[in-house]
């Protein structure tokens, strides 16, 4: 059986102020939907649509949802500033080799709603050549990122059964 994915759900306090935002994120035109406001995505071969609707009740608190974003064209930090031009704001930022450019930045948008946006594929791909090309290297600038060098897994005895 299974089933496929179509439409992430959004509760905000205003649909239309807040889908002009994530229109402008997305790039991509807002429509009317049945009981708010309706965003489609570009760049999938099954695009998934965001669907913004007026807050239903505050007797049920928000569910906490992370749209994961990833540019389609230039870097992460390229992407973050275009979204914080927008009324983004940076919650927190997850390097794992910030001179590569990969990693994670977690923003808020207008309304606090948080979502992730990743490093590009081409960010990550050449992060992939080089790590191939000079696995050492990696390591050496792993530990100066983070401070930590890298730990070997030990081999642990197990009893016998």
């Amino acid at each position: 059986m299974g089933v496929s994915m179509r439409v992430v759900e959004l509760e905000c306090t205003d649909p239309i102020e807040l889908g002009k935002f994530w229109s402008a994120v997305l790039e991509s035109p807002m429509g009317p939907g049945v009981d708010g406001i309706h965003i489609g995505s570009q760049g999938s071969d099954a695009p998934i649509s965001l669907y913004l609707v007026e807050e239903r009740g505050s007797e049920r608190s928000r569910a906490r949802i992370r749209l994961w974003l990833t540019p389609m064209e230039g870097s992460l930090a390229d992407e973050v500033t275009r979204l914080t031009r927008l009324g983004a704001v940076i919650v927190e930022e997850r390097w794992t080799l910030k001179q590569w450019g990969i990693g994670v930045v977690v923003m808020a948008d207008p309304e606090g709603n948080e979502f992730c946006v990743e490093s590009s594929p081409a960010e990550a791909a050449e992060a992939e050549r080089r790590f191939e090309a000079e696995p050492d290297k990696l390591d050496e600038e792993m530990t100066a990122a983070t401070g930590k060098e890298k730990v070997a897994f030990a081999e642990v005895d197990r009893p016998a059964e």
